[in-house]
Formats: C-alpha cells, sequence, structure tokens
C-alpha cells in the first residue's frame, strides 16, 4: 500500500502545480505582449506627431505678412511726392501780391462730390501748395456736383474772389458764395465735382 501511496499523490499535486506554471506564464506572456504592443503604438503615434509638426514652421508664414503692408505704403508715396513737388511755392510765399491776402490765414475744408477716389485729396494738394490751411478732406453730401462750388463765411468773404482765382487753374468752377455757416469749422468749403 505504501507504493500506491505515493503515486497518487504526487499525480495529483503535479496536474494542480502545472496548471498554476502553465496559467502564470501565460499571464506574464500576455503581459508582455500588451507592454510591447502598447510601447509600438504608442511610439508610432508620438513619431507621428513630431513628424507632423516639424515640416511645417511658422518662420515661413511671417515674412509673407510683412511685405504685405510696405505694397500700399509704396503706392501712396507717390501722392506725397507729386504734393512735395510743388512745396516751394507755399514755402516762398502765401500772400498774394495783388490783393495781399495771406492764404495761410483762410482755413479750408474740401470735399469729394464727384465719387471718383482721391478727388479731395488731389483738390487738397493744389491748395496746400498755394499756402492755404487746409483743415479737413471728405466725402461731400453727394456726388452729383458737375463742378466746383466754393463757400465762405461771410466774415472771410474777402478770399473768394483769390480763392476762385487760384482753383480756375486747375478746375471749372460752377457756383460760389460767401454764405457758409458762421457755425462751420473750417472758413471755407470747397466741393470738388465732376
Amino acid at each position: 500500500m505504501e507504493d500506491s501511496a505515493f503515486p497518487t499523490p504526487a499525480i495529483n499535486k503535479s496536474p494542480k502545480k502545472s496548471k498554476r506554471f502553465l496559467f502564470l506564464i501565460v499571464a506574464i506572456v500576455i503581459i508582455l505582449i500588451i507592454i510591447f504592443a502598447g510601447n509600438k503604438f504608442l511610439g508610432s503615434n508620438s513619431n507621428e506627431e513630431e513628424s507632423d509638426i516639424t515640416p511645417t514652421p511658422t518662420e515661413f508664414q511671417i515674412p509673407t505678412d510683412t511685405p504685405t503692408p510696405s505694397l500700399p505704403e509704396e503706392t501712396s508715396t507717390p501722392t506725397p511726392k507729386s504734393t512735395t513737388t510743388p512745396t516751394p511755392k507755399s514755402a516762398s510765399n502765401p500772400v498774394d501780391k495783388t490783393t495781399g491776402l495771406d492764404r495761410s490765414k483762410l482755413s479750408i475744408e474740401v470735399q469729394n462730390g464727384s465719387g471718383e477716389a482721391g478727388v479731395a485729396g488731389k483738390g487738397s494738394g493744389i491748395l496746400k501748395d498755394l499756402g492755404y490751411n487746409i483743415t479737413s478732406t471728405g466725402n461731400a453730401d453727394n456726388f452729383d456736383y458737375s463742378s466746383v462750388t466754393i463757400k465762405v463765411k461771410s466774415s472771410k468773404s474777402n478770399y473768394l474772389t483769390l480763392l476762385k482765382k487760384d482753383l480756375s487753374a486747375s478746375y471749372t468752377i460752377g457756383s460760389s458764395s460767401s454764405d457758409l455757416s458762421a457755425s462751420s469749422s473750417a472758413d471755407a468749403l470747397v466741393i470738388i465735382g465732376k
């Protein structure tokens, strides 16, 4: 009986130990597979993200934005050049030799009455070159003016003839009056039409 007792317990203990050992090995293999597979997926994602970021530097977008504002400045540069050429006329003497009136003492608002871009700026440039004090430029109440309209405050009516003479060299004068409102911010209003 002693012989039969030993093999039975040995057989019973072996399958339990081998089942536990096999389960432990399978569990370790599964954990190792999960770790290695996770590293591969995580490693490839981080490499892809880095490769996406690296080829698109923002440095190259900044230089393209910088030259864009300089282009409008270049196009606006010719306007001052055209007004700076006749400037010595006003610097020499803004006083009219015939009437003795000082053009720099008359403040003028120039308005665009034609709807064409730059008309008020061009007119104000002509008047500045003659020595007049231009206080503002802008659009008129409408764009239906066909010629130049001049309005002067009654207190500055002595400038009306001089202003008409100065503008007639470049424009056709339509109407002129000395009935500009006393509450107007400028002494004269010049509306340049078509």
